[in-house]
């Protein structure tokens, strides 16, 4: 049987690939997982055409592998051992990922009103109290990226791409859940999914249209993690409009 070969990795997959690393798989997917490695480190194993994101390991032959939760992993300098399979890292290419450009005049994106519980902690980060935005929020909700981490990811990307960076991932440790953290440090660096990076620069290009129109396929990035990316992302443009203003 031909041994199944990743194709490409985001940014941070590409972090996480150090030689001798080791960890588990912790979520299996339809069509992939997620898999930890110590010591702070996650990646996505994606099959081609999935949602593409900076921890995302693209690779053919998904149903190769043993994604089961609890399967051990290991980084050598060639492959990414699953189980009792190997994945070929050889001849895999890095690529990018999505940000907007250069703001202009940067306007939020219309959303639906983000559940009572996250209000008060994203209404902190629209308000320039970061410390109390980061203590609301950081692993708020249920699941591997609890929605609380997925607004302080956007807000972080956010602010990035407005020319206003911050480092909330300090604050945030020891709170935010282990994956929510991960995509939380991509996000501080300017990483995101791709459909989060459509819709970013379509906000800081202050394209409302484009933007609403990049809604929807955000909304199949996680089961709410799209959606609560995009709250943090008007936070930080409220912000720091109404700074400038």
């Amino acid at each position: 049987m031909r041994e199944p070969r990743a194709l490409f990795a985001g940014p941070g997959a590409r972090r996480a690939l150090v030689d001798g690393a080791r960890g588990q798989v912790e979520l299996a997917l339809s069509g992939g997982a997620y898999v930890s490695l110590v010591p702070s480190h996650w990646i996505l194993l994606a099959e081609p055409g999935a949602p593409f994101g900076p921890l995302s390991l693209v690779f053919d032959g998904v149903d190769q592998l043993d994604l089961h939760p609890g399967a051990p992993a290991e980084v050598t300098p060639s492959r990414l051992l699953v189980g009792d399979r190997a994945l070929s890292l050889e001849r895999m290419r890095d690529r990018a990922s999505t940000l907007g450009g250069p703001a202009s005049a940067p306007a939020c994106v219309p959303l639906p009103t983000p559940p009572a519980p996250l209000q008060t902690g994203i209404a902190a980060l629209a308000a320039a109290r970061l410390s109390d935005g980061v203590r609301l929020l950081a692993g708020l909700g249920e699941g591997l990226t609890p929605a609380g981490d997925d607004v302080l990811a956007g807000y972080a990307a956010a602010r990035r791409a407005l020319g206003a960076p911050v480092s909330i991932s300090p604050v945030a440790a020891g709170r935010a859940s282990p994956l929510g953290l991960a995509y939380l440090r991509c996000a501080e660096r300017g990483e995101l999914p791709d459909p989060a990076g459509r819709v970013l620069a379509a906000i800081s290009q202050g394209s409302v249209a484009e933007a609403r129109a990049a809604i929807r396929p955000l909304r199949a990035w996680g089961s709410s993690s799209g959606i609560a990316l995009a709250w943090g992302m008007n936070a930080a443009v409220l912000q720091l409009t109404e700074r400038v203003n």
